[in-house]
């Protein structure tokens, strides 16, 4: 195990607990990895289900927040362990860099109901429109924006509206790699 990593890893989960739920959950979190599993935060470092075991346990949904918060935090580190985290076979590594962003999650929020063109989708998630338009590209690329019909302009264009096919997901790590899990939408 690399101490360096390990540190980074324990400061950034310490922090983004502390941050989102209080200095107790972290007091909560030391106690009982220590008593279900003999093992503390730091050692923890390359056993996410454990940590994410206790997180769901006490905190229920809660943990949801923290893994995305997490892993956004760790992805801007330059440690090793930023990557073995986060890397795997497929787009997953993509995926999670960019739902850790809080842009993109503002703008993927107004497409999780209604389908809406890409204006209405940077208006409503007041997102400068340069930056809004290359994150968009991604999140296409991705697929986490897919067309879903169109309106007509009013010179009888037609305007591609987008929605995301993703509902909800969950980031897993096992086995040195991190796995997201989505829950689909049905689109009509």
């Amino acid at each position: 195990m690399d101490l360096k990593d390990a540190e980074i890893w324990e400061n950034a989960l310490i922090s983004v607990i502390k941050k989102e739920i209080g200095q107790s959950a972290v007091e909560i979190l030391k106690n009982r990895l220590l008593e279900k599993y003999g093992t503390t935060i730091r050692q923890s470092f390359k056993r996410w289900e454990i940590v994410e075991d206790i997180l769901k346990e006490n905190f229920g949904e809660g943990y949801i927040r923290i893994n995305s918060k997490l892993i956004s935090k760790i992805a801007n580190t330059n440690s090793k362990y930023s990557q073995t985290m986060l890397e795997s076979k497929n787009k997953d590594y993509d995926v999670i860099k960019l739902i850790g962003d809080p842009e993109v999650g503002a703008m993927l929020n107004q497409v999780l109901t209604d389908s809406k063109i890409i204006k209405d989708i940077i208006s409503s998630a007041k997102v400068p429109q340069t930056t809004a338009y290359r994150k968009i590209e991604k999140m296409k690329q991705l697929g986490l924006l897919v067309e879903d019909g169109f309106i007509l302009s009013p010179l009888k264009k037609q305007i591609v509206k987008y929605t995301s096919p993703v509902e909800s997901f969950s980031i897993i790590h096992e086995n040195g790699k991190s796995v997201i899990k989505y829950g689909k939408k049905k689109i009509e």
